[in-house]
């Protein structure tokens, strides 16, 4: 597990360092506090192969760190799964220009697509999850899908505000996951085989 857990800190990291510094090299007018992560790694935006790697390295990291971690509880596991391959898909196709100068109308479609469901299918994991675990780490669990939920209607409330709340989103929900997947201990329900 050790590996697997080293490689998800490492994307973790690098999402961090990505959100932060890939701005500064990123599409003129780009904002950190204004613009989500996915601009970051919009059709036609300077440098948006990082942003999209990163997306695609946190997926494939959560579904290694996870399947060590979960393989007895299938629920969990596989909406972790669901999770996981949302976020890849994310990468791979392409948020809108934030100019609007090139636009693939499609490829912006199935972008938001996979990010809606990365969202729901990470709350789904957060209540399944909680059913495999002890009182406050229950209520972590909880606790992150209603911030989740919270954040992401904030961000729709407060267009202008939707990169640092994301961001805010995006530290906190994988701090939880990757600090959940190497500390939590999971057990079956009482009553159950």
């Amino acid at each position: 597990m050790r590996l697997y857990a080293t490689l998800f800190a490492i994307v973790y990291v690098l999402m961090i360092l990505t959100a932060f510094i890939l701005p500064e090299f990123s599409a003129e007018g780009y904002s950190r506090v204004e613009h989500s992560l996915s601009e970051l790694g919009a059709q036609e935006t300077p440098n948006n192969w990082i942003m999209n790697l990163v997306f695609m390295l946190l997926g494939i990291a959560t579904v290694l760190l996870g399947t060590k971690v979960l393989r007895q509880f299938w629920l969990p596991l596989y909406l972790l799964y669901f999770f996981a391959a949302a976020m890849f898909f994310t990468g791979v196709f392409q948020h809108g220009h934030i100019n609007e100068v090139v636009f693939f109308e499609g490829e912006h479609m199935a972008h938001s697509v996979f990010s809606m469901i990365t969202g729901t299918a990470f709350c789904a994991y957060s209540i399944a999850v909680s059913f495999f675990l002890k009182r406050i780490e229950r209520a972590s669990a909880i606790l992150l899908c209603c911030l989740a939920i919270g954040l992401s209607l904030l961000m729709l409330q407060f267009d202008h505000l939707r990169g640092i709340l994301q961001r805010i989103l995006f530290i906190t929900a994988f701090g939880w996951l990757f600090y959940s997947l190497v500390s939590f201990k999971y057990e079956k329900p009482e009553g159950k085989t």
